[in-house]
């Protein structure tokens, strides 16, 4: 199985409370932690407008590690980010492997494991979900088991077009009359989106193709906000 890490170890549009050296140090403890729970074959996928040092990160994580740096533009939507980020760099993946996809500064913690894994040779996703059973659901991207690259390509491709055309859908009074108000006014572009993780979750309802968990086992601190607000899932 691959560990993939998504990152932007230098962000520059979106607010982050850590400094670049913090994201930095965060993101090898999230390697190593990986190495730690029998990863053999761990890649980063970074998405910073900045240059990054690939070569002191594979060095200093003290563990076998594939950096790939792909520059790109940062939308306001971070979930759009990511998708775009996980596409332009899905070349880099082989075929047939399951993919256990975790966001950089996240980490296993001591009660993670890989049983759940097993199961993908029945479900696509399996991974943390909240309120699957109301209209409107998340699935977390911080951290999953995907069965493939082709699965995962075909998820994202779906994700961004939900994520970027949701608005012109009408699913309730409030869809209708914003969709009217959008007709009348001829607005540009998409005034509203939907997250990645609520895009997810609409898709696999549809597919009925997950598996969910009451935990992954995944900890990590929540980068944009002062306090240091601290995920646990």
């Amino acid at each position: 199985m691959i560990a993939l890490i998504t990152s932007t170890l230098r962000p520059t549009r979106v607010h982050s409370f850590f400094s670049e050296q913090e994201r930095y140090d965060q993101t090898l403890v999230t390697i190593r932690k990986l190495a730690g729970k029998g990863f053999d074959d761990i890649r980063l996928i970074d998405n910073s407008i900045n240059d990054i040092d690939a070569k002191s990160l594979i060095n200093d994580s003290q563990t076998p590690i594939k950096v790939f740096h792909s520059a790109q533009y940062s939308f306001a939507n971070k979930g759009l980010n990511e998708a775009l980020m996980l596409l332009n760099n899905l070349h880099h993946l082989p075929q047939s492997i399951p993919v256990f996809k975790i966001s950089a500064r996240y980490f296993p913690t001591d009660q993670f494991n890989m049983e759940a894994a097993l199961q993908l040779d029945r479900y696509d996703f399996i991974g943390v979900g909240e309120n699957f059973d109301k209209k409107i659901s998340a699935f977390s991207t911080r951290a999953y088991f995907v069965k493939n690259k082709m699965v995962l390509e075909e998820m994202l491709t779906t994700a961004i077009e939900e994520m970027i055309a949701y608005h012109k859908g009408v699913y309730g009074p409030r869809s209708a009359i914003r969709a009217i108000r959008s007709i009348l006014k001829k607005e540009q572009g998409s005034p509203f989106q939907l997250s990645i993780e609520q895009a997810f979750a609409r898709i696999m309802k549809q597919k009925n193709n997950y598996l969910l968990l009451d935990r992954i086992n995944i900890e990590g601190t929540l980068a944009g906000f002062s306090d240091n607000n601290k995920i646990s899932e």
